[in-house]
């Protein structure tokens, strides 16, 4: 072996060193994970405005519309409460037709609420939901496939079901676990019943929510009516927003097998082994749905947005590690009673209006964020 295939071998085993390095670079930090539909390393640029915030409508023509789940292939679903799931395409239209009916008791705050799209939807097409029956809250599997949801099996039942305080949010964690909020259904006692799945936050493994299902780990407990929940990109901390009972709306930092006080204390009040909000909300704002902004390049990344509906607001929260930086209404009276904000595959922010009593008033609002 003479010295040019000795420097030969030596410049191969220094590229295969380097592989894992180079793998390892493309990989988000923890808690920011690409979009759906994106791999590590193939991210596209998040729209950006050079200046304020650009506003347009991306869908009009929707009743009661709830939550919002965007598919791997950019188009998301949206569900409204009395029964509907509707499709808004790639390019920002709102289908005409719906996706699926789903058989609900849409009864004052009860009916079709959250939607969350499985982590592995690419390869197993399933799609959750929360709905109020005439028996219970409960979720269910279905699966996505030709345009229409199909359904497969409820994987949840049980949840006490109201005409208030349903709680009705799903997501997926960055365990891959799901994750449920639910409300004391106007029956403060059962947020602190551990026989009750009400006043919950509850989470359940892939096993079951792809399997049987069965009754889920109660991750905390103490709650009213959670509203949203997000996990915060880089520590994957989870915060909640949730109502009070006559003001006192609260935003929480969630720590499993916490007890978060409702009923026995509400506002500033302490007790032992109960834990307080970070942040009150007096006049009520009522938030609702929220996310954290995780893509990069925005003068809001990092930052925790809620929709607001009787503040007819979206409030901007940043943070400094767990401590609230900045608390600040965005679009005060701009756009009526704010639903959710989800952010998009693209970068953009989408917020679901609730100002409709039934009739087709409501509008999907796309805001594309400020440059950072």
């Amino acid at each position: 072996m003479n010295l040019r295939d000795l420097a030969r071998m030596a410049a191969v085993a220094c590229a295969a060193a380097l592989l894992p390095a180079a793998a390892a670079a493309q990989q988000p930090p923890p808690g920011q994970q690409p979009p759906p539909g994106q791999q590590p390393g193939q991210e596209e640029a998040p729209e950006r405005s050079p200046g304020d915030p650009q506003v347009s409508v991306a869908g009009t023509g929707l009743v009661v519309p709830w939550d919002m789940a965007f598919l791997p292939d950019g188009t998301a679903l949206v569900t409204e409460r009395p029964g509907r799931v509707r499709l808004l395409t790639k390019d920002g239209n709102l289908s005409s037709g719906t996706v699926a009916r789903i058989g609900v008791k849409a009864s004052g705050e009860g009916g079709l609420l959250g939607i969350a799209v499985d982590p592995s939807f690419s390869s197993n097409r399933f799609v959750y939901l929360f709905r109020t029956t005439s028996r219970d809250n409960r979720v269910t599997r279905y699966r996505y496939a030709g345009g229409r949801l199909s359904p497969q099996r409820t994987i949840v039942r049980g949840i006490t079901a109201a005409s208030i305080h349903n709680g009705g949010r799903i997501r997926f964690g960055p365990d891959r676990r799901l994750y449920i909020g639910t409300g004391d259904a106007g029956r403060p006692s059962l947020a602190q019943s551990r026989r009750s799945l009400n006043g919950k936050v509850l989470r359940m493994p892939a096993s079951r929510y792809r399997g049987r299902g069965g009754r889920p780990e109660v991750y905390t407990r103490g709650h009213r009516n959670v509203q949203g929940f997000d996990w915060q990109p880089g520590s994957n901390r989870l915060f909640a927003d949730e109502h009070g009972p006559t003001g006192n709306d609260e935003v929480n930092l969630l720590r499993k097998g916490r007890n978060y006080g409702w009923p026995r204390i509400q506002g500033r009040q302490r007790r032992r082994g109960l834990r307080t909000p970070l942040t009150l909300y007096t006049p009520a704002i009522a938030p609702s749905g929220a996310t954290f902004v995780k893509r990069r390049g925005s003068a809001w990344t990092g930052d925790y947005l809620i929709g607001a509906l009787r503040g007819r607001q979206i409030r901007r929260l940043s943070f400094s590690g767990t401590r609230i930086t900045r608390n600040e209404a965005l679009f005060e009276d701009r756009f009526g009673r704010i639903r959710v904000v989800v952010e998009g595959p693209d970068g953009a922010l989408y917020a679901l209006t609730s100002n409709s009593r039934g009739d087709s008033e409501d509008r999907i609002i796309k805001i594309v964020p400020p440059r950072g």
